[in-house]
């Protein structure tokens, strides 16, 4: 993918974002420094995460220019060499790659969304109003055509912990409302911005479900109708027979 990079990590598991925002759709980028440093993470199926740093900035261009985030997994791997090593990653392990840089401004989002932005957990709760069922939007509400639509959506991915994003698009009509879903089943690939700075690729492939609060009105005609158990039951246990 590029030469020289310097191997931040083998495992930043434990690897925070700097502070909440004022406006989650307004995340702010990273500190900027007289010579910005770009760091590179890879999150795995297997949980881990491996990051990388490069602080020569025409190589950082180089890299930047050459990405096409909707076509970054679609090679077998993806390869980063460092001075004193070579780290080779399987795409079809990869669930995301995250860019942190100063300067990098983000992709246009495809499919006319203006906006797709990472949340943290308890911001989902809050705007999607899970603790609140009284204030829940209805899915089945009327948005006029062309009005801004915002949806709050949690992706199951394989391997790893869920995904909290906030999506901001305008309302199709109802022939188009499904191409949300047809694109995230595609197992191709799309960009977010992320809370701390930095813009992330989720690899799609590796989408093992999603629910989206509070969607759109239609929904396939073989959808099964049933409301979500939003709390854990307790776990009964069945006292084997004799």
């Amino acid at each position: 993918m590029a030469e020289w990079f310097k191997r931040a990590s083998d495992d930043d598991r434990n690897t925070n974002h700097s502070g909440e925002r004022e406006a989650i759709m307004k995340t702010n980028p990273t500190e900027s420094s007289s010579k910005p440093i770009l760091t590179i993470r890879f999150h795995l199926t297997d949980g881990s995460v491996h990051s990388f740093t490069q602080a020569d900035a025409t190589i950082n261009e180089k890299l930047w220019d050459a990405i096409e985030p909707s076509r970054l997994f679609m090679q077998q791997r993806i390869v980063v060499g460092s001075e004193h090593s070579k780290s080779v990653f399987v795409s079809a392990e990869i669930i995301r790659v995250d860019f942190l840089h100063a300067s990098f401004q983000c992709w246009e989002f495809p499919r006319g969304w203006s906006d797709i932005v990472e949340l943290s957990a308890e911001e989902f709760h809050k705007h999607a109003r899970l603790d609140e069922p009284s204030l829940m939007v209805k899915r089945d509400r009327a948005t006029p055509l062309g009005d801004l639509l915002v949806s709050f959506i949690k992706l199951q991915v394989r391997g790893g912990s869920p995904l909290f994003v906030m999506v901001e698009g305008l309302t199709k009509l109802p022939a188009e409302s499904q191409s949300f879903m047809q694109f995230l089943l595609s197992k191709a690939a799309v960009h977010m911005r992320l809370r701390g700075g930095g813009i992330g690729v989720l690899n799609l492939a590796n989408l093992a479900g999603y629910t989206v609060y509070p969607g759109v009105a239609q929904i396939p005609a073989d959808a099964w109708l049933a409301e979500p158990v939003l709390h854990s039951p307790s776990v009964v246990k069945v006292r084997p027979p004799g």
